[in-house]
């Protein structure tokens, strides 16, 4: 069934892109630290390749959804720069498929989902629905939280993954607590989402990225944050800048 959403993200969607993208970005970050006695154990490495290429698999539905529910939960998400994320679905429907609209609108409401949630309310579902299609499903576990749990900055903590204390508050292998793999996955959705998605140039995105963890107060103090920052910072002033299609020099 993974497999199967997969495929559908990369047919309609420029998702499992991103994921992949975001995968290559993190070997060059794990180089950096890799020599020294903060390096990057295989168990966390393994957690962030696997948890950031896994962690939109949402985008496609709830477990519940059928096919034709799965192909139009991941037409939405194929939608990017969207003006207004306070629009309802409804309209957002009309507006973007508007030759077939009032058909999506049955098929949304089909899965028990109110078209009038904001389009932002409908984005942040998909972080619990990647949960639930991940949960008892894979062979290593550990990854699965750290997926679950890429919109924490923003609040978005599905079935209360992360309890006040940083605890994971289900099992998941040896991922017992929200640390450096998943904050590592949250920089690298939210960078990659800067650069691609909104068009922003390195410093940009990093200053927005600062600004978004600043904004936070459980996380606005966060050494762990701040050093995983400085360390993309750094690789992309070498070869990791390619990534974006950006030219680079040796300094």
């Amino acid at each position: 069934m993974l497999i199967e959403r997969m495929r559908l993200l990369l047919e309609r969607t420029e998702t499992v892109d991103d994921c992949e993208r975001a995968t290559r970005l993190a070997e060059f970050v794990f180089d950096r630290f890799d020599g020294g006695g903060k390096a990057f154990s295989d168990v966390e490495k393994a957690t962030v390749r696997w948890g950031s290429l896994f962690s939109d698999i949402g985008k496609t539905g709830p477990e519940r959804a059928n096919p034709e529910q799965q192909q139009l939960i991941a037409d939405m998400f194929s939608i990017e720069r969207v003006p207004d994320g306070t629009i309802s679905v409804d309209v957002f429907l009309h507006t973007y498929f508007p030759d077939d609209a009032p058909e999506r609108v049955e098929r949304f409401e089909s899965l028990g989902l109110d078209s009038l949630m904001t389009m932002r309310e409908f984005w942040n579902l998909h972080v619990g629905w990647t949960l639930e299609l991940l949960h008892d499903r894979v062979a290593f576990p550990e990854f699965v939280p750290a997926a679950a749990a890429h919109h924490m900055l923003e609040h978005v903590n599905p079935a209360a993954l992360v309890d006040d204390d940083d605890r994971f508050t289900l099992p998941y292998g040896t991922n017992t607590e929200f640390d450096r793999a998943e904050k590592l996955i949250i920089i690298l959705d939210k960078y990659d989402a800067a650069r691609r998605r909104s068009g922003h140039d390195h410093e940009a995105a990093l200053q927005w990225l600062r600004q978004l963890i600043n904004r936070n107060p459980r996380f606005s103090d966060d050494q762990e944050f701040i050093e995983l920052l400085h360390v993309l910072d750094g690789v992309m002033h070498g070869p990791a800048r390619a990534l974006y299609g950006d030219s680079w020099r040796e300094s």
